[in-house]
Formats: C-alpha cells, sequence, structure tokens
C-alpha cells in the first residue's frame, strides 16, 4: 500500500479507542520518516477537553484499519 491516501476515505482510531472514518486531506513524511494524515471527518469528533467538537484531525499511518476507497 502506497503512503499517500489523499482524496481517500478511511477507517481509523484516534488516540487509543476513538474510532473515526473521513476523507484523507492531506498525507504528509513527519521528520524522522513517520507518515501523518489530516482526516476531515465524516462526524465530528466530541472530546471533553475541546468546548466544540473536532471535524479534522491529524493521525498517525499505523492508526489507519482500512481504506475504503
Amino acid at each position: 500500500m502506497t503512503w499517500n491516501l489523499e482524496g481517500k476515505r478511511v477507517r481509523a482510531t484516534y488516540l487509543v479507542d476513538m474510532p473515526l472514518t473521513g476523507m484523507v486531506l492531506e498525507s504528509r513524511v513527519k521528520y524522522g520518516g513517520a507518515v501523518q494524515h489530516r482526516i476531515k471527518l465524516d462526524v465530528p469528533l466530541a472530546m471533553r477537553w475541546r468546548t466544540e467538537p473536532a471535524d479534522i484531525l491529524l493521525v498517525d499511518d499505523d492508526k489507519i484499519m482500512e481504506v475504503l476507497q
């Protein structure tokens, strides 16, 4: 599988156990060689430390469970 997932829908987890699905807006290689994706969520995630739900999140490549498209 290629590291660049821009434009693809994915299923992933955020932090420890927050499942999410969404569209990858950008894939990038971080300093040190790890890959990170900026994902526009299908359904915004509410987190207790934020006042508003998050609709875009940064997710590391190892948290991507499945590429849907």
